[in-house]
């Protein structure tokens, strides 16, 4: 299988995008928050079962096995990478808005915040192998059915 990394940075874009959108909506109209992983998991979740469906829906072949370990990696590397992208935004818009965020986060430890972000990209990766390999079996799901339509 050959990974399509930019829709899967597109596609996890924009779920995250929705996922913000709706919390900053919540926020502001009902005083309640999303869950604090919504924003890391179901981008992952949504993009890496969208790429898994499209595989098997095309080529109609299960994965290889080994294949969604291997594969999972540079989703989580693209997941990562967009990850950084919206924290170093959020900090330099806080920041800009006037708070101290900087001291904010210094009430962690660094050796935390290094374990919290293993964490975060363990869980991902499980995640977009997980999601992985079920988008593929519900792609040739869905060819079948296509298929016996027709």
């Amino acid at each position: 299988m050959e990974l399509n990394l930019r829709r899967y940075a597109y596609f996890y874009g924009a779920i995250m995008l929705g996922v913000i959108a709706v919390d900053l909506a919540l926020a502001q109209w009902t005083s309640t928050d999303l869950p604090a992983g919504m924003s890391v998991w179901l981008p992952a979740i949504t993009a890496a079962q969208d790429l898994g469906m499209r595989h098997g829906r095309d080529t109609e072949a299960a994965l290889p096995k080994g294949a969604a370990w291997r594969l999972a990696w540079p989703l989580t590397l693209v997941a990562t990478l967009i990850q950084l992208v919206f924290a170093g935004a959020s900090i330099g818009v806080m920041t800009v808005l006037g708070f101290d965020v900087f001291s904010v986060l210094s009430v962690i430890s660094p050796p935390v915040w290094m374990m919290i972000f293993v964490g975060m990209v363990v869980l991902v990766y499980l995640t977009n192998r997980i999601f992985l390999g079920m988008g593929v079996r519900n792609g040739i799901k869905v060819a079948a059915k296509l298929r016996a339509k027709s």
